[in-house]
């Protein structure tokens, strides 16, 4: 299906926020399809071990040393396998939006995406890597610009936020330009960052309103499950010490922790589509209109790889 929809446009505030909202009418039905049908592996790996991790809980008082160091290792386990799965469909959700932009249709499939991802999967994990350098370099600086932003009155949480919201749009503005080809990866942070700096302020506050909605609706969208499945588990076992002995209680732990990690994984796969205009935005003031044309003298593929 042709999508309705110019990726090739500068754009303001205002315009970035309002085409987010177009783009996301336009695309929801398929993309969740899309992408979701990759996810459920992933998910399905979270389910089980979120399940098992409550058969290592103990809330009685005999709980030795080291039953409680094996607690905090499947804590550990699933926080980390929760940050894989994430940075997965993350992939995924970038590799829709660039199969949508260089297609102008929705005539793609969860295999196009899945093969997609799969031939660059070189460039996500190199990127990751000097995305962690330069977090590590980067992160004093930024720790000690939040702790000052916070002790402005009224704005202060605000302009924390809005700072948060430019380094994810950074950092995401920097791999796409690496994996498209217009900079070389360890060079894209830095060259990123010289051509967002321009447009910061739009960049920055429109991707933090569009967050801080996805954030708010997110919450009100858990609290009643997580609140049907509280009221359940008090009626039929009760919070006591035995809960996570009994199946019941285990699975129904296992199931407010995937409904977690579910709208964990969309929050941050919606947020591609932010990232993506603001992206397609910062190239087109960049590059002019003959960027894709350029692209297509160096060989590349309709598919974008």
């Amino acid at each position: 299906m042709e999508i309705d929809f110019e990726f090739r446009k500068e754009r303001k505030l205002g315009e970035i926020v309002q085409d987010f909202v177009n783009l996301l009418r336009l695309i929801i039905g398929h993309f969740f399809r899309t992408i979701l049908r990759l996810a459920i592996v992933p998910l399905c790996l979270i389910l089980v071990l979120i399940y098992y991790g409550t058969t290592k809980i103990n809330l009685t008082q005999s709980q030795d040393f080291t039953d409680s160091l094996q607690v905090v290792g499947i804590a550990f386990a699933c926080l980390g396998a929760l940050v894989i799965v994430g940075m997965i469909c993350y992939g995924f959700a970038i590799e829709y939006f660039i199969l949508l932009k260089n297609k102008r249709n929705t005539d793609f499939t969860s295999a196009d995406v899945w093969h997609a991802f799969r031939n660059h999967i070189g460039k996500y994990l190199k990127f990751l890597l000097i995305a962690i350098i330069a977090l590590c370099i980067l992160i004093i600086p930024l720790l000690l610009a939040m702790f000052i932003l916070m002790f402005i009155p009224l704005i202060g949480s605000f302009a924390a936020g809005i700072l948060m919201a430019f380094v994810g749009v950074w950092f995401f503005c920097a791999f796409l330009f690496y994996r498209e080809g217009y900079m070389e990866g360890g060079n894209a942070i830095q060259q990123s960052f010289s051509l967002l700096r321009r447009k910061i302020i739009d960049y920055s506050i429109s991707s933090y309103i569009v967050s801080f909605i996805f954030q708010a609706l997110l919450m009100m969208l858990s609290l009643m499950p997580m609140l049907i499945l509280g009221i359940i588990a008090y009626n039929t076992i009760g919070f006591q010490d035995t809960f996570f002995d009994s199946f019941l209680g285990r699975i129904l732990v296992a199931i407010g922790g995937i409904l977690f990690v579910l709208l964990y994984v969309v929050y941050y796969m919606l947020s591609v589509l932010i990232s993506g205009i603001i992206y397609e935005t910062a190239k087109e003031v960049n590059y002019g209109e003959d960027v894709y044309e350029k692209i297509a003298d160096l060989g590349r593929r309709d598919d974008g790889a």
